[in-house]
Order: structure tokens, then sequence, then C-alpha cells
């Protein structure tokens, strides 16, 4: 159940309300900062963010955008996203991020979907959109985040306050505050509308969770079409007095002097980046002389130990470590797709703290997150409080089922689709499509994914999350993806196997001198048969290809299984 005080405030609060307490209360501290290519750092005051957010929401009611009417933001990640964003919730309108990976038809048919009669745009993007303006019948206006000397666009940095007229809307707790658009690795990208009662509730929940303050430092590595990073990356950090820093690249050259700069403290991010942190220290120790590995074998091994009793001693054993990272980095918050649990557990027994949680887009995004009083390796931690979650079992034997949920985190529905909504709303319980467990303790599990499931001829059930989890684990692969293929020979002829498409770890390949493509494969091939050892026999891969690109994905890294499946079908 949701607590009264909390109650209370979703009910009589907003994010436009939070904007203007937190600029009155934090006033010239840094809010918003970015590094610039002349290696100074470009910072926006809370203050002067208020400032910038009342001008663009002047301008934006002048330019005549209603309350309700779409503005999109296409930009990579920088301080004027976030003051577009909340001069967007002060005008009254309705926000529309933009993921910057999107093909041209894609972006089109958000655009024209939506509605969106505006569009914030950094130069780097603007192109795009000059492709496409002829087919953009709603748009009517687009703002530049940049300088520029075009006169047929509006420029950021000359917007001022409209004197004399509305600078602002008043929004209400179930107002639309943002649609986000999903992905489409299930079809057709749908629109997911969040309300402010769903994003305030989120910014509550996780300022207790990851208890932010104003000393803490975040660095903003996702990208701010993600709703993970809009509610723990911009708005509970801004609520709390934190400052956040942004990040263009995931390129450890980059990242690691930037966090010794900023004095990083936490980071919200998706596992492939703890994997390549996991990974570039586990490079180093490799690269130490004979006595400093063993030495930290010995170390590593009782730091695992310790933590089987809840005590972490890795800050403490790892201090050269955490020094790399500027000595202040403290947790990882990781969601997006699952994390492999040697990872967790490493990571953690080096003394960095993860927080996994659980959670989809139309959730706004967290269902269930560890805190630090309860962690449980390999799970995903509890369901936040006032959020309810059910597992529905096919039957009452089964180990697993899908996972439904409701509570003030669910959206309104997908926009303008009440034909979708209704598929994944039943009776008030959103259906989530994922497949889980609780634990005696009510840790929840994440089993795999409900249209994942590979079924076999015999009617065995093959997730391929668990398949992916312990072949993964081989060093030589980089990347793998297992997907259900339709046999061509023998007694499976006709029927579901499991296949598998994988990278291979080329850097590796090369430090061994393997270079031949029909080696490299021979060598996959024998880590498939080695690992699957520790799989049951209906488990293992029949077939698999290999891919020396990376593999397709999401803007939160999740592998396209869709477009994956559909390629392997085009070449069987």
């Amino acid at each position: 159940m949701i607590d009264s005080m909390v109650k209370t405030v979703l009910n009589n609060t907003t994010i436009k309300d939070i904007l203007e307490a937190i600029n009155k209360k934090y006033g010239n501290k840094t809010a918003l900062r970015i590094k610039s290519e002349e290696g100074s750092f470009r910072e926006i005051s809370y203050v002067k963010l208020g400032r910038r957010v009342v001008s663009i929401s002047s301008v934006l009611i002048n330019l005549g955008i209603k309350k309700g009417d779409r503005v999109a933001i296409f930009s990579e990640n920088r301080p004027e996203w976030a003051a577009g964003y909340f001069g967007i919730i002060s005008c009254g309108g309705v926000i529309l991020p933009i993921d910057v990976k999107l093909t041209d038809s894609e972006i089109q048919f958000i655009l024209n979907d939506s509605q969106a009669k505006c569009i914030f745009v950094s130069a780097k993007y603007l192109p795009a959109i000059d492709r496409l303006r002829i087919v953009l019948p709603h748009l009517e206006n687009i703002i530049l985040l940049d300088k520029s000397p075009r006169t047929d666009i509006i420029q950021l940095n000359k917007l001022r306050p409209h004197r004399g007229k509305e600078r602002d809307r008043p929004v209400y707790p179930e107002d639309t505050a943002i649609i986000v658009y999903t992905s489409g690795t299930t079809g057709v990208a749908k629109g997911v509308e969040i309300s402010y009662k769903n994003l305030l509730f989120q910014v509550l929940r996780f300022s207790e969770i990851i208890r932010c303050t104003p000393k803490e430092k975040l660095l903003s590595v996702l990208p701010l079409n993600h709703m993970l990073e809009i509610t723990g990356g911009l708005i509970a950090p801004l609520y709390a007095g934190s400052c956040v820093t942004y990040c263009e690249t995931l390129k450890a050259s980059a990242l690691l002097p930037l966090m010794k700069e900023t004095g990083t403290t936490a980071i919200i991010c998706v596992p492939l980046v703890l994997k390549m942190i996991h990974s570039g220290i586990m490079k180093r120790i490799a690269k130490a002389g004979p006595l400093r590995r063993t030495l930290f074998s010995i170390l590593f091994a009782f730091s695992k130990f310790l933590l089987k009793f809840n005590i972490r001693a890795g800050r403490l054993l790892f201090r050269t470590v955490h020094r790399e990272f500027g000595g202040r980095l403290h947790t990882f918050i990781s969601g997006g797709a699952p994390l492999a649990l040697d990872i967790e557990i490493e990571m953690n027994a080096l003394g960095f703290r993860i927080l996994q949680g659980y959670g989809l887009t139309e959730t706004a995004p967290v269902i269930s997150v560890d805190t630090f009083e309860a962690t449980r390796f390999g799970s995903v931690g509890k369901p936040m409080p006032g959020v309810e979650v059910r597992i529905l079992k096919e039957k009452e034997t089964d180990a697993e089922g899908e996972i439904v949920t409701r509570g003030p985190h669910v959206m309104k529905g997908y926009f303008r689709n009440p034909g979708k909504t209704a598929e994944i709303m039943q009776d008030g319980w959103l259906h989530t499509g994922d497949l889980g467990y609780f634990d005696k303790d009510g840790f929840l599990y994440i089993s795999g994914r409900k249209k994942n499931m590979i079924i076999l001829g015999g009617g065995k059930k093959v997730f391929p999350e668990e398949v992916e989890d312990v072949i993964g684990k081989s060093p030589y692969i980089k990347e793998i993806c297992v997907l259900p293929k339709i046999a061509e020979r023998a007694l499976r002829k006709g029927h579901e196997e499991v296949y598998a498409v994988i990278v291979p770890n080329l850097e590796l390949f090369e430090q061994e001198r393997i270079v031949a493509k029909e080696e490299i494969t021979a060598k996959i091939s024998s880590e498939i048969a080695r690992l699957s050892k520790n799989l049951a026999s209906h488990k293992r891969i029949m077939s698999f290809d290999i891919s020396y690109e990376a593999l397709p994905k999401t803007v939160t890294q999740k592998i396209r299984r869709d477009v994956l499946s559909r390629m392997a079908l085009r070449s069987h």
C-alpha cells in the first residue's frame, strides 16, 4: 500500500511544482553540466535552469502550443535537453523524446503518429529533420539547441520570455506528461502515455531507494529518451539537489577520466556498461605481475566469501581499483536487461554496490529494485512500496508464471490505441509478458520473456536467457543471442530447435593468433560443447552462426531478437 504522505503528494503535486521548489532551494548550485570539446565544463545552475525553462515555456505558448500538444526532443544528452523537457512541462505540452538511433522512417512514423507540432533538435541531428520536413504535415516549428546562421528555424539561445503574456499553464497529476514510443521489438512502435502521477511516484520512491542528496554527483550515460534515465537520472537527482554530468560516449578512455574529474558517486546504466567496466578491471589485473595477481586472487576470493555473510570489504581491499574511478563511485543502478550473476557478484566483491531493478516503459519504468538494506544476488529486488505484483501460473505446480502488476506506476495506456491497451491491461493489471517467480522472502526473479520461449517438438520449453547466460560465460564469445529455428532434418524436422547467433571476441582470438574463420568457428563450437555440460540436453544449442558485426540492439542495449529472427529465416 502507498503511505498517506506519498498519497497526498501524488494527488496534489506535479513535476512542475517540484521544479519551482528546487530552483528556490538550491539556487546557484550546479544542476547540469557537460564537458565541451575544448575541455572545459559548460554548466547550468538550478536558478539559471529555472529561468531558461520560463523562457522556453513562454515562447512555446506564444508559438501556439496548447495544453496537451506534443512537442518532441531529438538530441544527444546535454543540459539543453533537460531545459527543453521542463519547458514543455511548464507550458502544459506533452514531451515526446525520440531515440537518436532511429531510422528516418521510424522518426517519421513517431512524429506523424503523435502529431507533434514542434521539435527541439541539436545541430547533430538537424539534417534528419531537414530530410523529413516535407513528410511531416503536423510539424510547425523547429527549435535548434545550438547556434546557427540559419534564419528559417528558432534558436534556443535567443529565446526570451514574452512580457505581459502567459508564461506557464497549470498541470494536474492525471495529465499526460510524456509519451515514449517503444522500440518496436514486438511490432509497430506504440506510444506509452505516462502521467505526472506516474513520474512523481517513481521519483519519490527512487529518491528513497538510492538516497539522493545534494552531495551526490551522477554521471549520465543512458540516453534521455529512456524512462529510467528520465526518472532516475534526471528528475530524481534534481529533486534532491544533486549534480548531473552528461557523457556522450561509453568508451572507458573517456569515462574513467570524467569520473575522476567530476567525483562521480553513482551511475544509472545497462548491464553492457557494467560488463565493460568489469572486463576492463579484470584485464588490468591480468596484465599485472605474478605476485600482484596472486594477492588479488586471494583477496578477491576472501571478499566474495564475506559477501555470503553480507560483509562488504571490497572498498578497503581494493583501494587502488577505486582510485581508478575517482575514489567516490559507490553505486551502479542497473536496469533495462538481465545482468549476469557472476558480474553482479564480482562487482560487489570489488566494493561497488549494484542495485539491480526491473520494469518496463509501461510502468514508468521501475516495478522492483534492490535496496541498500535488501539485496539478493540474481534477483531484481522486491516490488517498490505501493506496487502490487502477482505471478500468474498456468498450473499451480508451475515454478514460474507471467508477471502482472498494478499501482500508481502503471501507464495511462497506449496513445490513441485502445486495442493494444486492452491487450496488455486486464482488470486493472498490466501483463508484462515476462516470466518470473518470488522466493520465500519476496525477492522477484526473472525467468525469461514469454514470447522468447522456445517450445521443442516434445513439448519441453527452453528460455533463451538461461542458455545465453551459460554459454555467454566463454571468454571467446563477445555476444550471443539464442533463438528458435525450425529444424530441417531428422525427427526434429518442422519443429523448433535451439539456435544461436554469436559474435566472437576477436581481441582474444588475435592475442592467441587465431585469425582464420574456420578456426574461430571450430573454437566457438568447442566452447559451446564445453559449457553445454552445465545445461540439460534439451536446452543445448543445435546449430549456430557467427556474426562479425555487433548484434542489432535497442536503445537500452537489448538485443533485437525480432531482427535476428528475420535474418535467420532469410539465411536458412
